[in-house]
């Protein structure tokens, strides 16, 4: 998989490896954001069928299997009423599906995106859970390791995006972080628009993501 370039074909082909090596019929992929837990929706495959699920947001705090596997950081698994118990009822497209394998990808200590798998092909075994572990950090240095730009031109932060991107990860508003760095909200968000532009990301909450996962935020 590392002699694979392009992001997409590697992200295919991971998901293929785990549907091989944990019997799965259906996984799902999304990216996450440990700063809001919003999660979003990447690949989703099922019976060799590839579909884009982008239109897929959720707060993951709602969804208490998914939440709990990213706050122990440890892949889960449920079945029977600890599946109807902790997945929401709009998740469960087949009145079939009884249980739930969840699949932190792990980078840094941090969470940066999760598998879900809801259909298996044989029983699930407790020692699935054990080989899910190696894969979690696995993943995600993969992924992570896998630079949109040239490592020669690193990103650097200046001490005062850096003080900005910080607060805004521990969840302080504009206004707040004003207040504690004694700026104007105008040059908080001339900071902040810095930072997207040096990482190419969409909007700030991306931006503190894309920071945790290369290590600039800890």
């Amino acid at each position: 998989m590392k002699t694979i370039d392009h992001i997409d074909k590697k992200l295919l082909e991971v998901m293929e490896v785990i549907l091989s090596t944990f019997s799965l019929k259906e996984l799902l992929l999304f990216r996450y954001s440990p700063i809001d837990h919003l999660a979003e929706g990447i690949f989703s495959i099922t019976d060799g069928e590839i579909r884009n699920i982008t239109s897929i947001r959720d707060d993951v705090k709602t969804i208490p299997a998914i939440y709990e596997a990213i706050d122990e950081q440890c892949p889960k698994y449920f079945e029977g009423i600890n599946y109807h118990l902790k997945f929401p009822r709009k998740y469960i497209v087949s009145q079939n599906n009884n249980s739930l394998f969840v699949l932190p990808v792990l980078f840094n200590q941090v969470v940066i995106g999760y598998f879900l798998g809801t259909k298996f092909k044989t029983p699930f075994k407790e020692q699935m859970l054990f080989d899910a572990k190696v894969f979690s950090q696995t993943i995600g240095e993969l992924f992570v390791k896998h630079q949109s730009f040239d490592e020669k031109n690193s990103i650097k932060l200046s001490k005062r995006e850096y003080e900005v991107m910080k607060c805004l990860a521990v969840g302080n508003s504009s206004k707040e972080i004003s207040s504690l760095l004694a700026i104007s909200e105008t040059t908080i968000k001339q900071y902040i628009k810095s930072v997207m532009e040096k990482t190419n990301t969409s909007n700030r909450t991306h931006a503190v993501a894309f920071l945790y996962q290369q290590g600039i935020l800890k």
